[in-house]
């Protein structure tokens, strides 16, 4: 266990670590509807988020073994490297593709910053303070929250959305520099057998999923052999993948986990828990600027309330978990899912801007609520060599489930779009400046069609909402120190 004050030191580099993925999360997602509107390809929209998440997904439980195996310092610090890296080319990137694979790279450091640090927390916390700490994390998104999509806002519209990428630089640098001075780990045994297969075979069964779910509908049509020949491709890796990982010395992610129940579980919960944030961060300001006819700081207003009632849930089991339990948390936050989904569902020009408000607000608390016992649920179920790919899970899992939704939605709104046009070219409704020379006829089309669009994204969101409940229901019932390993 860490002394006092080098604790303290550690926790900060953390949190610092924390702010950064909070603010790469909101400012980003505020400014991307005016990088497409600039640089075009709104068909390839999802993309931007799909990549990121498919390199951070895909990298996730290897960070986690690596972690386990070489120490939490220094792979936290490669981790933040290629972050940082992916950010600097981001901010450089000349054309939409140069933008797509760049936020590739950025993916690949994401993928072991934020898991990587919650695992840190759990190694220098017992149960019962990482429920304040995690109260403390929540405050610091809050602060993020606020910041996060205002400032992204202002400097898309001031200055230049490149710049967002470029304020990740001091928070990755201080947050390491802290980690390395202050945290002291447990000896790391020396022998290691990486499960490089099974990397490159999840890697493979993802990405050929996108590319299928994204560009197949898109260029060839649903029942086209090469779009079929994708996914078959897909398949045929993700038995590859849990092949490998049933005979692997070490595998990137242990199936015998799922064995256990609060983690089986968690796992479908943050998959699902994925689909919901992913989407809304990535569609809702689409509806802002395209369909309500706003800039880019107003997209970033109507994602602040997700991102404040997130935090406030989150704080409020932190401080009652221990004497309530998972199961009560994680039913209500459902609840709150499914209510906060359906009201978005129903928006519409009329309806404006009050409504996604709400419906964001509603939503933020639900994820708070749900969130928490699936993360701390997993990780204080597994004994400390474990911890880190465990922890890494619910990223995995969470991420997964935001990169296949984000793409599968992308190809529905792609499709309801063709449907209203097959010409029609959105673009001009997304960026202030083009914006402003079309004509109100051109405009009405672009929002109208656009809504179309949305609103079908907005209902599979909704009913994807209410399979939280049910996987909330068979969550263990009981006190968390009732599911806690013991290290005896």
């Amino acid at each position: 266990m860490q002394p006092g004050r080098d604790r303290q030191y550690v926790t900060a580099a953390v949190l610092l670590g924390m702010f950064l993925a909070a603010l790469e999360a909101t400012a980003v997602a505020a400014a991307v509807p005016t990088v497409v509107g600039q640089m075009g390809g709104v068909s390839r929209y999802s993309w931007v988020f799909s990549v990121y998440l498919l390199t951070s997904t895909t990298t996730v439980p290897l960070f986690g073994k690596l972690a386990d195996l070489y120490g939490r310092r220094i792979t936290y610090h490669v981790a933040v490297g290629i972050f940082l890296l992916g950010s600097i080319l981001c901010g450089m990137a000349g054309t939409f593709e140069q933008l797509i694979l760049f936020r590739a790279i950025q993916g690949l450091g994401a993928g072991g910053v934020q898991p990587i640090g919650i695992t840190i927390i759990g190694d220098i916390y017992t149960l019962e303070e990482r429920g304040r700490m995690q109260a403390l994390f929540s405050g610091i998104w809050a602060v993020a929250s606020f910041i996060g999509p205002l400032l992204g806002g202002w400097i898309t519209d001031a200055l230049s959305w490149r710049w967002i990428f470029y304020m990740n630089i001091p928070f990755g640098i201080a947050s390491a520099w802290m980690l390395h001075r202050y945290l002291r780990e447990r000896k790391q045994r020396r022998e290691h057998r990486l499960d490089i297969l099974g990397t490159v075979t999840l890697t493979a069964a993802v990405t050929l999923l996108l590319v299928a779910l994204v560009e197949g509908p898109e260029v060839w049509g649903w029942t086209d052999a090469r779009t079929l020949a994708l996914f078959a491709g897909s398949l045929i890796s993700l038995v590859v993948f849990l092949w490998q990982e049933k005979r692997a010395e070490e595998p990137m992610l242990p199936l015998d986990l799922f064995k256990n129940r609060i983690i089986a579980v968690a796992s479908l919960g943050n998959t699902l828990l994925g689909t919901l944030l992913f989407a809304m961060t990535a569609f809702v300001p689409v509806f802002a600027q395209g369909v309500l006819g706003g800039t880019a700081v107003d997209a970033g207003t109507l994602l602040m309330p997700i991102l404040i009632g997130w935090p406030i849930s989150s704080t409020l089991v932190g401080r009652y978990l221990t004497r309530i339990g998972y199961r009560t948390f994680a039913i209500g936050g459902s609840l709150l899912l499914i209510t906060g989904s359906a009201l978005l569902a129903t928006v519409g020009p009329s309806s404006g801007r009050p409504i996604v408000l709400v419906a964001m607000m509603i939503a933020g608390l639900g994820m708070g609520f749900t969130s928490m016992p699936y993360l701390l649920g997993p990780q204080n179920a597994v004994p400390w060599s474990q911890r880190g790919v465990t922890t890494s899970s619910v990223q995995f899992f969470r991420t997964i489930g935001g990169s296949i939704s984000v793409a599968a939605l992308g190809a529905l709104l792609n499709a309801r779009l063709h449907a209203v046009d097959p010409n029609l070219n959105p673009n001009a409704a997304l960026d202030p400046a083009m914006r402003a020379k079309a004509s109100s006829e051109t405009l009405a089309h672009l929002s109208s069609a656009l809504l179309y669009g949305l609103q079908g994204v907005f209902l599979v969101t909704a009913l994807i909402a209410t399979a939280t409940l049910a996987v909330a229901w068979f969550f263990p019932k009981g006190m968390a120190s009732e599911h806690q390993h013991s290290e005896r």
